[in-house]
């Protein structure tokens, strides 16, 4: 499952130095660019948009979706100049400071990721800070601040009740401060939720059954993690602990 959310959102901010006409026509490639984006003609999106720009230097949504786009060509760099262009732009705005920290996240600059995640946390405007949350709490655990990653995890499900990502990361979090059935009702909330994609969910929440002597749950759950991902690392990882814990 993946444990990280990126967003993308197009916006304008005009000023006078540039032509509404001039302005028009940014905007125009800007929702150009986010279409072949979301349908994944990633170079003719960053063609699009590096256009965009060109025409006006001071389009926000132009910025941020360029650094989408230059991030999914795996540019990060590149990325990162354009988002922190938008920032300049438009500092507070929680769409631009998630995609950015994500970036930070994906390049293993956890530290940096929460501030910036912090800042998108002030954004009130913004009406998805479960997605915020979430990635907060998961750079938290990824620097080992367990305890306050768990907070802002409970705080993610509890604004978004049905989001998966979430509640697998607060199992992560309660784990590693060894609350293992804290842990296992995280992990099952994902069963229950999103059961296509909780394969890893089952494979965590069966070994921690086994280390509480909970062996038919726990042999049940390994072999579930086992079935839905055969053929993957995650399958193999499964089959393996079955195999050594619950026999043939």
């Amino acid at each position: 499952m993946r444990r990280l959310l990126l967003v993308g959102v197009v916006l304008l901010l005009t000023v006078g130095c540039v032509s509404k006409k001039r302005q028009g026509r940014a905007q125009a490639r800007v929702d150009l660019g986010a279409a072949y984006l979301k349908e994944g003609s990633t170079e003719m999106a960053i063609a699009q948009l590096e256009e965009a720009v060109r025409l006006d230097r001071r389009n926000v949504g132009g910025w941020e979706q360029l650094g989408l786009a230059l991030l999914k060509r795996g540019a990060p760099e590149r990325s990162e100049e354009a988002f922190r262009r938008a920032l300049r732009l438009d500092p507070e705005a929680a769409s631009i400071n998630l995609n950015y920290a994500y970036l930070l996240q994906k390049t293993g600059r956890n530290e940096e990721a929460i501030e910036v995640l912090e800042v998108a946390l002030k954004d009130l405007t913004y009406r998805q800070p479960a997605l915020v949350l979430n990635n907060l709490g998961f750079a938290l655990y990824e620097v080992g601040r367990h305890q306050e990653a768990e907070a802002r995890l409970r705080e993610a499900t509890l604004r978004a009740p049905n989001f998966c990502q979430a509640w697998y990361n607060l199992g992560l979090a309660r784990e590693a401060q060894d609350n293992r059935k804290g842990a296992i009702e995280g992990y099952d909330q994902v069963v229950l939720l999103c059961p296509d994609e909780a394969a890893g969910s089952y494979l965590r929440a069966g070994s921690l059954m086994l280390e509480l002597e909970q062996p038919v749950e726990g042999c049940h759950y390994l072999e579930t993690a086992y079935r839905g991902a055969m053929g993957t690392p995650l399958g193999d990882e499964a089959h393996e602990l079955h195999a050594e814990r619950c026999g043939p």
